[in-house]
């Protein structure tokens, strides 16, 4: 096999975001449980509904599992990473008693049911097919258990994740005419957003008003679904059936505590930066213009923390642990604690921190929108000037 193949195929499945799927079984050949993630559905449409894993052929669960003849795939909710870790192996103080360790009951086939899981498809086994290093197996469900509705585990670019509505779907008209639904990039909706949306609400009381936070990509995703007429984030967006206007030019700043040894300087260049440890705002639009900024200057960050939470972030700025780079001047100069944070300018190019308003190309907007965009410039612009 050529091996530069099959690295980047280990890579780009690296990236594909899967739900975590607990399988278990038990039976003459013993109780087993094996954490997987890939499990589908084959058809619904069989005379029972029909679902295939894939299991590594020396996982213990897979020969107990073709002796069993049975086995439940339970697909774990947003809470229970434990539960993932503890069947992957990676809890080994557990190995010895890992169905003690959690709460379960018996389905139909006899094999184990996790409590809280979103679902579980307790199946009897059907087809056993050897490919590669590890045995595909299809089922076909006896009973299926539904928890209360909750988000799944999901796991993708090596890291556990959790699948939340982006944008929840109340089956309202996309854009009726007293509606305006706008997107914002999730730092700069606490800082604008409260301001803007009173002074526009005071202005046209008649028009509802729905705001989205989110990071760059999910944005541009809700904006091609219609679920949004217009975005304000970072950047530079060169796409071809989008609009982009700048709204304020980057000014990107670092956070720094009161007492760094920086704190004195009026400005700094990342050759100043670069061996100290770093605070990242944990979105992949972030990673990927920090990453970018760096590079340019021939350098790279020393990640000490990351978080998606700016609060977190300035919270252990404040406490000396690291600094951190803003796009533009930030409104609030201390942690949620109440500590003080400096913000000290950044003497580098960062097109990557320009606020732009995006569009549909081509749609026209519509006057709310026209209203509220001008609305959005005159805020940045007074921000950036240094107005209140």
């Amino acid at each position: 096999m050529d091996a530069d193949l099959r690295a980047r195929f280990i890579e780009g499945m690296s990236r594909v975001a899967a739900a975590v799927t607990v399988v278990t079984t038990d039976g003459e050949a013993g109780r087993f449980g094996v954490t997987v993630s890939s499990m589908t559905s084959v058809s619904a449409d069989t005379s029972r509904p029909s679902l295939l894993i894939s299991v590594h052929h020396l996982s213990p669960a897979c020969e107990a599992i073709k002796k069993n003849r049975r086995f439940c795939a339970n697909v774990l909710s947003g809470n229970q990473s434990f539960v993932s870790d503890l069947f992957s192996g990676r809890l080994k103080h557990l190995n010895q008693d890992r169905f003690g360790a959690i709460a379960w009951h018996p389905g139909a086939t006899g094999a184990p049911i996790i409590d809280g899981a979103v679902v579980s498809l307790d199946c009897e086994l059907k087809t056993a097919l050897m490919w590669g290093t590890h045995f595909l197996f299809i089922g076909e469900a006896e009973t299926i258990d539904l928890s209360a509705q909750r988000s799944p585990l999901v796991y993708g670019n090596r890291g556990y994740r959790r699948a939340i509505p982006i944008m929840p779907d109340d089956h309202r008209p996309p854009h009726p005419e007293n509606h305006l639904s706008i997107g914002f990039f999730i730092t700069l909706g606490p800082q604008f957003v409260p301001d803007l949306v009173a002074g526009f609400a005071s202005q046209q009381p008649d028009v509802d008003i729905r705001l989205l936070e989110a990071d760059h990509d999910d944005l541009i995703e809700q904006m091609r679904a219609g679920r949004i007429e217009a975005a304000i984030t970072f950047g530079e967006v060169n796409e071809a059936d989008l609009d982009a206007e700048l709204v304020c030019p980057p000014a990107p700043h670092v956070l720094l505590n009161a007492s760094h040894a920086l704190a004195g300087r009026s400005s700094l260049r990342l050759s100043d930066l670069a061996e100290l440890p770093m605070i990242l705002l944990d979105y992949p639009s972030v990673r990927s213009a920090t990453d970018t900024l760096f590079k340019r200057g021939g350098l790279q960050p020393h990640i000490r923390f990351q978080s998606p939470s700016f609060a977190m972030v300035r919270g252990l700025v404040a406490q000396g642990l690291g600094y951190s780079i803003v796009p533009q001047a930030p409104q609030a100069r201390t942690a949620p604690d109440g500590k003080e944070i400096l913000a000290i300018p950044l003497d580098e190019d960062f097109p990557e921190g320009a606020v732009v308003a995006i569009t549909p190309r081509g749609s026209g907007r519509s006057e709310w929108v026209g209203q509220f965009l001008a609305k959005c410039r005159r805020s940045f612009g007074h921000a950036a000037s240094g107005g209140g």
